[in-house]
């Protein structure tokens, strides 16, 4: 399972200025990591299928510099508790946008594969269809604490209501524990929290999006 904290921020300046302090700084050891754009597509079936199983679906596509390709993602259900959220996720690179179920299911890296067949059983391509959208800038650094390996991601960008209004602000830190302990996590998340106001945040990227689509106002 993938575990990861989520902590937000009130503004762009609160967010980057934790990210440029001394000690966040002191943890990371790509400092030159350039910024990237995330275009992500959220998919489902017209009657929410997979939202009914626990199973989200995204196409992302990512551009930089340097940098021009799709990832395709699938998460299943997991626990979510003070911004620290565990789920089953399996994701595939690519370098076309165009999504190919059984290819996914064969190639996509991650957890259990009976796993992944199960809860995408009986969906087809045909049927999916894209929810709704989102853009931010991310920064990734390879993030190391106490005993832990984390990857940490500097996320900033706006969700858009029915209308194209921007109504609500990606404004985040998420650390992934790639290597180590739940403990050492859990002590980032309170240092981030203690030394630069952030809020361990719950909700996910899409539920707001997803929320944002059907609003033609403020979430």
């Amino acid at each position: 399972m993938e575990t990861e904290v989520k902590l937000a921020f009130k503004n762009r300046e609160s967010l980057f200025s934790a990210a440029s302090s001394e000690w966040f700084v002191s943890h990371c050891k790509n400092l030159d990591s350039k910024p990237m754009t995330l275009e992500n597509f959220y998919l489902d079936t017209a009657d929410r299928s997979l939202g009914l199983r626990g199973v989200s679906l995204r196409k992302r596509h990512y551009t930089s510099d340097d940098d021009d390709y799709y990832e395709f993602t699938a998460k299943y259900k997991g626990e979510v508790k003070g911004g620290i959220h565990n789920h089953f996720e399996w994701n595939l690179k690519c370098s076309s946008g165009i999504f190919d179920l059984d290819s996914f299911k064969c190639k996509a890296e991650g957890d259990d594969r009976d796993l992944l067949n199960d809860v995408l059983n009986g969906i087809t391509c045909d049927a999916l269809t894209v929810l709704c959208s989102n853009t931010f800038e991310r920064t990734y650094y390879d993030f190391r604490y106490q005993n832990s390996s984390m990857e940490a991601c500097i996320d900033y960008g706006e969700i858009k209501d029915s209308n194209g209004r921007p109504c609500d602000l990606i404004c985040e830190i998420e650390l992934e524990l790639k290597k180590g302990t739940i403990e050492d996590l859990e002590d980032a998340k309170i240092r981030i929290v203690d030394g630069f106001g952030a809020v361990p945040f719950d909700e996910t990227k899409l539920a707001r999006t997803l929320r944002a689509s059907k609003s033609g106002g403020s979430v």
